[in-house]
């Protein structure tokens, strides 16, 4: 039998990786495939129609929901990629018996499943949005991948710097999760960064997420402006800075990461 490479070896663990998330997270409940369409309806539907009681129909020349899915699908799945990885350890514990596999795998493999059935859903509604009479084109569509493929490296160093401090204070666990849910609202997630509080936008600013999003909407919506102080290379520098830190922090902590004491 000829032997594998070192690369060839990798990419077999990652698939079959791959096949155990996907099935874990699609097939762990009857609902679980449909629970992924849900979401995102659900969200959309509840502030569509408290949006229109409360304002008007339409943001910046688009109709509000689709304002909202334009930044709400990348924010979703950078959430869903975060905490997917901050769990990771403690769910693949038990294969790190495997000498072939590394927690740096399982991280990988997560941020593939998130990603696909991120981009799964997306398609199904813009489909949808597009047979109702929505405009769904996009704008500026190589400048938008590469944005959204930046907030997705970000999302990754920062769920695996999620699970290095959480493998060492589980306790956390709760508390991060639970910051999520302000971050939905400040990111400009469900209203236009310009409708924030100007006194505390230079806050706000420290955001990358807020970053993204306005790029994304800019990307995409012909006539959305972004907010004064976004900017790409901000989220890269952040990016770049956060990326650095987890892979040092991993690499000097691999070891323990493994054992089967902790996680």
């Amino acid at each position: 039998m000829k032997p594998r490479s070192s690369f060839q070896i990798q990419k077999s663990v990652i698939f079959a990786l791959v096949l155990r998330e996907a099935r874990a997270r699609l097939g762990e409940r009857r609902m679980g495939a449909v629970w992924m369409l849900i979401e995102p309806i659900c969200h959309l539907l509840i502030f569509s129609v408290l949006f229109a009681l409360l304002r008007a129909r339409s943001v910046s020349g688009v109709e509000y929901p689709v304002f909202v899915l334009v930044g709400m699908a990348p924010f979703l799945l950078y959430r869903n990629t975060a905490l997917r990885l901050m769990d990771s350890l403690r769910e693949n514990r038990s294969l790190f018996g495997y000498k072939q596999i590394k927690p740096l795998d399982t991280y990988v493999a997560r941020v593939i499943v998130e990603t696909c059935i991120a981009a799964t859903v997306y398609a199904i509604l813009v489909f949808g949005f597009a047979w109702y009479g929505f405009d769904m084109t996009v704008h500026r569509p190589l400048e938008w991948v590469a944005t959204l493929l930046l907030g997705l490296l970000f999302s990754f160093s920062l769920g695996m710097l999620l699970a290095l401090i959480t493998h060492a204070l589980s306790s956390l666990k709760t508390i991060i999760r639970m910051a999520f849910f302000p971050l939905y609202f400040i990111s400009g997630v469900l209203i236009p960064a310009s409708y924030l509080p100007p006194a505390m936008m230079p806050l706000l600013l420290l955001n990358p997420f807020l970053h993204i999003l306005e790029l994304i909407r800019a990307q995409v919506l012909p006539n959305y402006t972004p907010v004064d102080g976004v900017s790409e290379t901000y989220v890269i520098s952040f990016t770049v800075v956060l990326l650095f830190l987890s892979l040092g922090t991993y690499r000097a902590r691999r070891m323990h990461l493994i054992s089967t004491k902790n996680g």
